[in-house]
């Protein structure tokens, strides 16, 4: 039984993808109020943290999923063989004008 095929798999996928949401959001969120709270710093500096803090979130979501769609359609395109072709190979190309 392949790691894909098991039961727990989309729980793992599942709780991946929820780390790489949350992650983010806490260490800016936190690290930024710490960061006003123990230098008294400007509240815009929160708002930057915030800010930056969901641009990390969506940029490892959207890093996350492609990862994923590539790792699972990789299975879906293996099973069928490629076929390639070239315009050469056809006669409807060929120079018959010398004929």
């Amino acid at each position: 039984m392949s790691d894909k095929k098991s039961p727990f798999a989309a729980y793992a996928v599942a709780s991946q993808f929820a780390f790489v949401i949350l992650a983010p959001l806490l260490v800016f969120i936190v690290g930024g109020h710490y960061l006003v709270e123990r230098y008294g710093l400007p509240d815009w500096v929160m708002v930057v943290c915030i800010i930056l803090g969901v641009l990390f979130m969506i940029g490892g979501a959207v890093n996350h999923l492609m990862k994923m769609i590539r790792l699972y359609a990789k299975d879906d395109k293996s099973k069928y063989r490629r076929y390639y072709s070239d315009r050469s190979d056809n006669d409807y190309y060929d120079d018959h004008s010398h004929q």
